[in-house]
């Protein structure tokens, strides 16, 4: 440290010294490079916790952390630049943001090595010399979003979130960077099937409050980006995890008659009205509940193939949702036969290597046996696949519907030693899961 050092020309000379750049340590902190820009010519003061994150990467043994204190702090000017300067300067005028930002990554673990980092920054030079800047970038993060339809599936929930809150604080930085762009609904579109699945996420690790927030965000972004089937998509989705969360079907049913009343032939449509046809089950209206479902299959006819052929992503719909939602109003009623005919064909659509919806079909024909008077049966196959079914995979539909079987036993059966240890069971996987 030289005499009188500031904390900027101590970050300059220590940048210096570990040879890394400003958007090199900016992609580490995670922070914008005009930020970090500006702290090292004395423009920025930092916060502590700027400062310790940057003293931490650079390894100055507590030198900015100390200089963060005495270092005189740079007063506001009045704004006499571009007003359009800021849109660059990502969390400048919101440190406090920033901050929430980083502490939430960092818990979650979604931070990114350095040596991730370094690759990066290196992309970032090689685009600006040869002229692509974030605009085409679109077409790889709507290919993310595809691919999480894909993961979403496979993955457990709590390593999908951590992915997800990293790739959505990064194009939370880009959108904000393009107001006024023309390209700004295909980037709304992009943060909407980001926050759509991170709700559905946050639902599946019992998170429905935190999750409620997220359905507004994403719907709020697929409005923006005047995407009338993703915009349905996602409400159709909020309302498929309202159903397995038992929010009252009656306001579920008031916000799917709602969604319907648009008209429109695609794939949000049928996802809402498969899950209008489920809940009208649930209440007991199985007349209603068939009608809904002859309606779902002339929507189904009716779309294309890359939507209808697209079994292995959460973003197509193939006609294994219209079999589950089939097997789905036929469980309700007790309809065994019928029920057996829709699990089954469901189950030969479906990939083998799936590692929730087999299971979420085995529970419900469990359920719809108990219904129809099979109780020691019903409830033996329950137990054997709730049991077999590893913790991280319990989500909460899969444990939702384990809990349909325990409540479709007739009150005469509810001592038999069956149901009884299938009690336990839940009981036990539910302690399980508030561990994990």
């Amino acid at each position: 440290m030289t005499f009188n050092e500031t904390f900027g020309e101590a970050l300059r000379r220590l940048m210096t010294n570990r040879g890394i750049g400003v958007r090199a340590i900016a992609r580490q902190v995670p922070c914008d490079a005009g930020h970090v820009s500006k702290l090292c010519h004395g423009h920025k003061s930092p916060s502590e916790q700027l400062a310790a994150r940057l003293d931490a990467i650079l390894d100055a043994g507590g030198l900015l952390i100390d200089l963060a204190r005495t270092t005189p702090e740079v007063p506001v000017q009045a704004s006499s630049v571009n007003p359009g300067a800021h849109a660059d300067e990502w969390g400048e005028d919101d440190e406090m943001q920033r901050r929430r930002l980083l502490q939430a990554l960092a818990t979650l673990g979604a931070a990114s090595s350095p040596a991730v980092e370094a690759v990066q920054c290196i992309r970032d030079g090689v685009d600006r010399a040869i002229g692509r800047d974030e605009s085409s970038h679109l077409d790889e993060w709507e290919e993310t979003v595809a691919e999480y339809g894909y993961t979403y599936l496979l993955l457990p929930p709590h390593r999908l979130l951590r992915d997800l809150a990293a790739d959505l604080v990064t194009v939370q930085r880009i959108t904000g960077r393009r107001t006024g762009d023309r390209s700004l609904p295909s980037w709304y579109r992009v943060t909407g099937g980001l926050a759509a699945l991170m709700a559905k996420t946050l639902c599946n690790m019992g998170q429905p409050r935190i999750a409620r927030d997220w359905w507004v965000t994403a719907q709020h972004a697929a409005d923006a980006s005047r995407d009338v089937d993703l915009g349905l998509w996602i409400r159709g989705e909020q309302i498929v995890h309202g159903l397995y969360e038992k929010r009252p079907p009656v306001i579920l049913l008031r916000k799917a008659d709602q969604a319907v009343a648009s008209g429109t032939a695609c794939r949000g449509l049928l996802h809402v009205r498969t899950v209008r046809g489920q809940l009208l089950a649930l209440e007991g209206a199985h007349e209603e509940a068939t009608a809904e479902l002859r309606v779902c299959e002339e929507i189904f006819g009716r779309l294309p193939a890359s939507v209808t052929d697209e079994v292995r992503s959460v973003a197509g719909w193939a006609e294994d949702r219209l079999r589950y939602t089939e097997a789905w109003v036929h469980a309700h009623a007790g309809e065994r036969d019928r029920l057996d005919r829709a699990a089954a064909r469901a189950a030969q659509v479906l990939p083998g290597d799936d590692p929730r919806v087999h299971v979420q079909l085995d529970l419900l024909r469990a359920a719809g046996h108990v219904r129809a008077g099979d109780t020691a049966v019903g409830v033996q196959h329950a137990h054997t696949v709730y049991e077999t079914q590893p913790d991280e995979h319990r989500t909460v539909m899969v444990t939702s519907l384990a809990r349909q079987v325990a409540e479709a036993v007739p009150a005469r059966d509810r001592d038999l030693p069956v149901v009884v240890g299938y009690r336990e069971l839940l009981s036990s996987g539910a302690a399980r899961s508030a561990i994990t």
